[in-house]
């Protein structure tokens, strides 16, 4: 039997169960120092809120253009990150932000604002990946902790559909979903209120 207190369901429902939050996700350069070439934010009832391709200030990594299909060429006559950053700030600042693998976009992030000395957005962050490696339950001895998974495979555990995989707008959009369904789930293992209370 799934219990809900001390379990992952009770940690969505607390973190998320009440407050409005975004999902965040960026495409990069690559691994070395990794700047922002895509980024989107998206709300929790799924509005896209940004939605961008960027010029990085280095070259895209060939692995990294592999993966999100995003080339030199596709972003060299893009604006630079400063001219949409107001807009990503107003986006992130003083919110909820979860994402897929929270330490890998927040560098990300740190790094790109860094390079344009601009202020790093002030948010509560919440990593969606750590929470489904909970959730899935696949112990990893070498790591002592759980295994994270993909985001396919948290999107087909909760059989939510994937949008575009790679692409800043779809990870945040199938992220969102799988959200709502972790919580669609976590509401139906609370435990019954007193209704005295």
């Amino acid at each position: 039997m799934t219990t809900f207190s001390g379990s992952a369901w009770e940690e969505i429902w607390q973190t998320l169960g009440t407050r409005e939050y975004v999902v965040l996700d960026t495409e990069t350069t690559g691994l070395d120092a990794p700047e922002i070439v895509g980024v989107a934010v998206v709300d929790s009832h799924g509005k896209t809120l940004i939605n961008e391709l960027v010029r990085p200030a280095k070259p895209i990594e060939p692995g990294a253009s592999r993966i999100t299909g995003i080339t030199d060429e596709m972003v060299r006559d893009r604006a630079e990150f400063p001219t949409i950053y107001q807009a990503l700030f107003e986006a992130l600042n003083g919110r909820l932000v979860t994402i897929y693998n929270a330490d890998y976009d927040l560098r990300v992030l740190r790094n790109t604002c860094l390079r344009y000395n601009l202020d790093i957005p002030k948010f509560e962050s919440w990593c969606v990946m750590e929470w489904f490696a909970r959730v899935y339950g696949k112990w990893d001895r070498y790591r002592a902790n759980y295994s994270w998974q993909r985001l396919s495979a948290a999107a087909e555990y909760f059989r939510v559909q994937q949008t575009d995989a790679h692409d800043a707008l779809g990870d945040c959009l199938t992220t969102q979903r799988i959200i709502e369904a972790g919580l669609d789930r976590a509401r139906k293992l609370r435990p019954k209120m007193d209704p005295l209370l």
